[in-house]
C-alpha cells in the first residue's frame, strides 16, 4: 500500500470532522460559518484524537500543454502536513507528497526552540521572533522564491527562471540549520549533504527596516519591506569546492500592490564527470491584489532573463527572457483558480528543442486546500 491512501484517509477524517461540527441555521440575520471555518475548526477538533498532531493539506490540478504540445488535464500533486509539539520547546512536522510519478517525503524535520512559535513544514518560516534549531529534511532558504514552492503558496502557477532553471526546481536537503528573528534582523544556517558525495555550508540574512519581517501574507500587518543575501558553498568528498552560489532579494508591499525580486548567481567547477557551467539571471514579479468581496482575486506580472555559459568557451553566452501574466481567484476559501500566459522573447537553442517549447503558452490550474 502506497503512502497516498492513508494520507486520503487523514485529509477524508478531517472533512468529516468539519462537517459533524457544522451549526444549526442562524437565525434570521445571523451570519453563517465559511467553508473554511468549519475546515479549520474540524481540523482542530481531529487534532484533540490525534495527540495534538495538526493536519493539513492540498491538491491541485494543471492545464497546458504536454511534450508533444496538445493541450492536456493532468493530476499534479497532492500534499499532506503533519505538525505537532512533543513539548513547549519542541516540535516535529513533515510534508508527505504524491504525485503520478511518485510518493515521498518532502519534508521532515525536528525543531527545538527555546522561545518562539511553531514553524509550518513548508512555506515562510517564521511568523514572531524566536531562536530554532533544525534538523531534517526540509526546503532550504535560498533567494526569496523557496517560500512559494507549493501551489497553494503562489498566485502564479510556473516558477521564474531564479527557480525552475538556475536552481534546478528548488533546492530541498537534508540536514542541520540554526534560524533565528529579532523583528528587524533574521538570520538561517545551514550544513546541508550537498549536491553531490560532499558537504554544503551557507545561509541567508535579511533586514525589514519598516515592520514585522514574518507576519502572515495574509495577516492584518505583514511586512512593508524586506532585504535579503543568501549564498552557499558545496564541496567534494575531498573538502574541494565544488560549487558556490549567492543571491539578493528584495520585497516591498503597500495596499494592494506588491512587488517582488531576486537575483541568482551560481557557478558548477569543471569535473571529470561533469562539465562546469555558470548561470545568473533574474526576475521581477508585481502582484495587485483585491482581497475583499465574494471573490477574492490576485492578478500578477513578471518579467524574467537568465543567461547559462558552459566551461567551453565555444559555447559562448546563451540568454533566454520571458513574461508570465495571470490571476488566481479564491472560491469559498478552499479552492483557488488561476490562469497564466506566457511569451518567451529570447530562448536558446536547448529551449527551443526541449518537448513542447512554445513561444506563447496558457496554463491553467485549480488548487483545493483542505
Amino acid at each position: 500500500m502506497s503512502l497516498r491512501t492513508p494520507c486520503l484517509g487523514l485529509v477524508l477524517a478531517a472533512v468529516h470532522a468539519a462537517g459533524q461540527g457544522l451549526p444549526a441555521p442562524p437565525p434570521e440575520g445571523g451570519q453563517s460559518r465559511t467553508w473554511r471555518e468549519s475546515i479549520d475548526q474540524g481540523r482542530d477538533r481531529l487534532a484533540d484524537h490525534l495527540f495534538g498532531i495538526k493536519l493539513s493539506a492540498f491538491g491541485d490540478g494543471l492545464f497546458g500543454p504536454d511534450d508533444q504540445g496538445r493541450k492536456k488535464l493532468d493530476w499534479g500533486a497532492f500534499e499532506l502536513d503533519l505538525a505537532g509539539e512533543f513539548h513547549e520547546n519542541l516540535e516535529a512536522a513533515f510534508a508527505v507528497v504524491s504525485t503520478q510519478e511518485a510518493t515521498q517525503l518532502a519534508v521532515g524535520f525536528l525543531d527545538w526552540h527555546p522561545f518562539g512559535g511553531t514553524i509550518a513544514p513548508r512555506g515562510r518560516l517564521w511568523v514572531e521572533k524566536g531562536f530554532h534549531v533544525q534538523v531534517g529534511r526540509f526546503d532550504v532558504p535560498f533567494g526569496s522564491d523557496w517560500q512559494y514552492f507549493a501551489s497553494k503558496d503562489s498566485v502564479s502557477i510556473s516558477r521564474p527562471f531564479t527557480t525552475s532553471a538556475i536552481m534546478d526546481g528548488g533546492y530541498n536537503d537534508l540536514g542541520l540549520r540554526v534560524l533565528g528573528n529579532d523583528g528587524e534582523v533574521n538570520f538561517n544556517a545551514f550544513a546541508l549533504k550537498g549536491f553531490d558525495e560532499g558537504r554544503l555550508i551557507g545561509g541567508r540574512i535579511g533586514i525589514t527596516p519598516l515592520g514585522n519581517p514574518f507576519s502572515l501574507r495574509d495577516g492584518r500587518e505583514p511586512k512593508a519591506a524586506e532585504f535579503g543575501l543568501s549564498v552557499l558553498y558545496d564541496m567534494d568528498r575531498f573538502r574541494r569546492k565544488q560549487e558556490v552560489a549567492w543571491a539578493a532579494d528584495a520585497e516591498g508591499r503597500m495596499g494592494p500592490f506588491f512587488l517582488r525580486g531576486e537575483y541568482l548567481w551560481r557557478r558548477r567547477e569543471a569535473s571529470d564527470q561533469a562539465e562546469g557551467f555558470t548561470k545568473h539571471g533574474w526576475h521581477l514579479t508585481q502582484e495587485l491584489g483585491f482581497p475583499e468581496g465574494p471573490l477574492p482575486t490576485t492578478f500578477f506580472l513578471r518579467y524574467e532573463r537568465m543567461s547559462q555559459l558552459s566551461s567551453d568557451p565555444a559555447s559562448g553566452d546563451e540568454r533566454d527572457a520571458r513574461m508570465a501574466l495571470g490571476a488566481a481567484a479564491v472560491l469559498a476559501g478552499i479552492v483557488q483558480v488561476k490562469v497564466e500566459w506566457q511569451h518567451t522573447f529570447q530562448a536558446t537553442a536547448a529551449t527551443r528543442e526541449a518537448p513542447g517549447y512554445s513561444a506563447n503558452v496558457l496554463l491553467a490550474q485549480v488548487v483545493v486546500v483542505f
